[in-house]
């Protein structure tokens, strides 16, 4: 018998891959701040960290074809127990290099053995819940993510410390363990738990990788618009990150506390929006509230470069990160109504490369923008750009007909379930 409560509760592999999410998100927070300080206190200056952030971001635009077929064409039981096994001993194996070149090709092998475990955890989670459930899903992983990521890099600088590069990196393979052991909960067959739609949402027979994936994600008007809209705010967001550092010590003559504390306030401030929008928009369409998110956002923006009030940075940053959290939600939820069970691994890789290349052009724009701009001026033109791509992109639009929100489960009844979204 199929009470209301049993259809509010997500599913246990949901839940399970979320603490996997939680706990290597922290492992990587840890790796990524020691290897920093690390190649700081070796001289390396710019260079070596942009070769970090390279080697964290390109290998999953070059994997994304090979993500996506292996996420649609093997069950995630299967594949993430021996990618997880990997991984452990890529770590293992980097906590003995010493020089930057071999730390700086290890850290891509991880970031590439992430990028083709990514689109496999996403197809798990989306066919393991049902349709109405799905933002709640999505906003779960989100939120382990954003937690991960928040606690790692303040324990990763107090281990370093403590115990240096190799402990940090043994730590982070610890962490690792918990892939392959989620695969061992995971099943081993690629049933989905919904029924596919009929529609243009569905890759053709056989076709997966990075142009199918594409193909998916732009196919739709209403999808095309909030994948664009995202790669836009993807970019600004770096952009501004790599000048914030300047507003607040420069700008307002801040401390550095004061600095790490604006950087836990917006992901804190993200896990709250992503955790409010994923129950919101279980039942409702997401077109406007994906276009609110984003203007919100760029009016945060615009307000830090105008305003000069370090209070007001912090209330701004506030709602910037909430808003960013929410859209976030959202965007998965609208590609997940359109986006067919058999489709979903190559999409979910082909937005990972999209999000990569707006990042690694972002990286590449702020360390030039950042020596020649103010950070106020940064500021002011990332939001302009994110209001003239709302505007040109045409995104606010009535909900389309694809987009409607599922229905709610009848007592003793089940509903058609909707397709979930790839996440970021």
């Amino acid at each position: 018998m199929t009470s209301a409560a049993t259809s509010d509760r997500l599913p246990g592999h949901v839940t399970a891959i979320a603490v996997t999410f939680l706990v290597s998100c922290l492992g990587d927070g840890l790796a990524i701040t020691a290897l920093m300080l690390d190649f700081h206190d070796r001289g390396t200056g710019g260079t070596g960290i942009a070769a970090l952030f390279a080697a964290m971001s390109v290998p999953a635009i070059l994997l994304a074809g090979l993500a996506g077929r292996i996420a649609d064409r093997h069950p995630a039981g299967r594949t993430l127990l021996p990618l997880g096994v990997a991984l452990v001993a890529v770590c293992v194996l980097m906590s003995f290099a010493r020089t930057v070149p071999l730390l700086v090709a290890g850290l891509a092998v991880l970031s590439g053995l992430m990028a083709v475990a990514g689109p496999v955890f996403v197809k798990a989670v989306l066919d393991a819940s049902p349709g109405p459930l799905m933002s709640r899903a999505g906003a779960r992983i989100s939120m382990a993510s954003s937690l991960g990521f928040l606690i790692g890099p303040a324990v990763g600088a107090v281990l370093m410390d403590a115990v240096g590069l190799r402990g940090v990196l043994l730590a982070d393979a610890v962490t690792y363990l918990a892939v392959p052991l989620v695969a061992l909960f995971l099943p081993r067959s690629a049933a989905s738990a919904e029924a596919p739609e009929s529609g243009g949402g569905a890759p053709p027979s056989g076709a997966s990788g990075l142009l199918p994936g594409l193909r998916l994600l732009l196919r739709q008007a209403a999808e095309a618009r909030i994948v664009v809209v995202g790669a836009v705010l993807t970019f600004t967001l770096q952009v501004t990150n790599v000048v914030e550092v300047y507003l607040v010590r420069d700008g307002y003559g801040a401390s550095a506390t004061v600095f790490g504390l604006v950087t836990m306030v917006w992901a804190g401030a993200q896990i709250i929006g992503t955790g409010g929008a994923g129950r919101a928009l279980s039942e409702r369409p997401t077109g406007r509230t994906a276009t609110f998110t984003v203007l919100t956002v760029a009016v945060a923006l615009l307000a830090i470069a105008v305003l000069d009030s370090l209070p007001g940075l912090f209330v701004l940053t506030v709602l910037a990160g909430a808003a960013n959290g929410a859209f976030g939600v959202a965007r998965q939820t609208a590609l997940g109504r359109a986006i067919d069970p058999a489709g979903r691994g190559s999409a979910a890789a082909a937005h990972s490369a999209v999000l990569s290349t707006a990042t690694v052009l972002a990286l590449m724009s702020a360390g030039l923008v950042s020596t020649l701009v103010a950070p106020r001026t940064v500021y002011a033109v990332a939001g302009g750009v994110l209001l003239a791509a709302l505007v040109a992109v045409h995104l606010y639009r009535p909900v389309r007909q694809e987009e409607r929100p599922p229905a709610r489960a009848a007592r003793g009844r089940t509903t058609t379930p909707v397709p979930a979204s790839p996440m970021d």
